[in-house]
């Protein structure tokens, strides 16, 4: 059995690799239309850089599942960096959205070109210009998205229904999106609205669409691509609400972020949910009154991290994550798979519900 760690490095090198030719080419040509799109472009590229490129690992392990090891992932780079593409849109303009300061340990798009504006003393509101450029060049990522898709070098029949299924990725995250505004504004409290909106914001955007469509790419039969896909719903689940938990709990060092942003932008988390149901009138009253820009307050994290802990919530989500994590593997064990590729999978698994950042 060939070594999955590796396996996994590789794929994620040669995303990195076929990232860079890509954005080297179409780049050039966009700052060939106009040289003060340099800044955009300089930007794009400075972003996409530190990556974790999950998303495309993914695609390219649904793609290579549907063959016996080894087999090559060149034909299906384009997809995989496609979803990074699609990956960059969705963080500038979420945090836009939830008005993040940072994002990968490093000024997230609008604050930073927000500081330009007001270094340079432009014309206007710094704010808005930050937030106008931010738009612009997630949208940019999103056009480059589907270039990159068209880049792939399998036939065409399998090609086109893997894009209407990318195409589904993308109506579904959007939707689950702006749910997540809905629930904040609404303050929803309910786990079953919030566990719908985690399913479709991130767990199948994350990771059972990518699966699928690795394995559409592949042409694979209809029931290894519909194992994929009840391997990956569970799985994306486990990883949204381990990633509910390091939005609070969260080393800013690892991830990149304030631990006290989920807090502070006010998100209606299955972590959230938990804690309000479990709790009396008065501390819901409170935690609910603290919610948003208050708990960018140290002492109020504190609190609120205090809360959650002492009513069970955190530890709920754990074993969610655990019941989760069960129902993956028990859906994987029903696969038939090239043991490296079993094993990638469940590599993949501890790496997407045990990470730290």
């Amino acid at each position: 059995m060939a070594d999955t760690n590796q396996l996994i490095t590789e794929l994620r090198h040669a995303v990195g690799s076929v990232q860079t030719a890509f954005l080297t080419t179409a780049l050039t040509e966009l700052c060939a239309v106009d040289l003060r799109l340099t800044p955009l472009a300089n930007e794009l590229d400075a972003y996409m850089r530190n990556g974790k490129r999950l998303r495309p690992i993914l695609l390219l392990l649904g793609y290579l599942s549907a063959g016996a090891f080894p087999k090559d992932p060149t034909p299906a780079l384009g997809p995989a960096l496609a979803l990074e593409l699609l990956h960059t849109c969705a963080l500038i303009h979420d945090d836009i959205i939830d008005q993040a300061a940072t994002r990968r340990g490093r000024p997230s798009v609008h604050a930073g070109f927000s500081a330009t504006h007001a270094t340079k003393a432009l014309a206007g509101d710094a704010q808005v210009y930050g937030q106008a450029v931010a738009i612009l060049l997630g949208d940019l990522a999103f056009a480059y998205a589907d270039r990159a898709f068209f880049a792939a070098t399998v036939p065409a029949e399998p090609l086109l229904a893997a894009f209407r299924h990318f195409t589904v990725l993308r109506e579904e995250v959007m939707a689950g999106q702006f749910l997540d505004v809905e629930a904040a504004a609404q303050r929803n409290t309910d786990t079953d609205t919030a566990l719908h909106i985690a399913a479709l914001k991130s767990g199948r955007y994350s990771v059972a669409r990518p699966l699928q469509i690795g394995a559409i790419l592949a042409d694979a039969p209809a029931n290894h691509i519909a194992g994929l896909f009840a391997f990956g719903e569970p799985l994306g689940r486990a990883f949204q609400l381990q990633d509910d938990l390091l939005g609070v709990f969260g080393d800013t060092a690892a991830t990149g972020k304030s631990a006290s942003s989920d807090l502070a932008e006010n998100k209606r988390t299955v972590l959230i949910a938990e804690t309000l149901a479990r709790v009396d009138d008065q501390t819901r009253s409170y935690v609910e009154s603290q919610l948003g820009p208050n708990a960018t307050d140290p002492a109020v994290t504190a609190r609120l991290r205090d809360i959650i802990i002492d009513s069970g919530a955190r530890a709920a989500v754990k074993q969610r994550i655990l019941s989760e994590s069960a129902e993956a593997a028990r859906a994987l064990a029903t696969l038939n798979l090239d043991p490296t590729y079993r094993q990638a999978f469940v590599t993949v698994s501890t790496l997407l519900t045990q990470r730290n950042r």
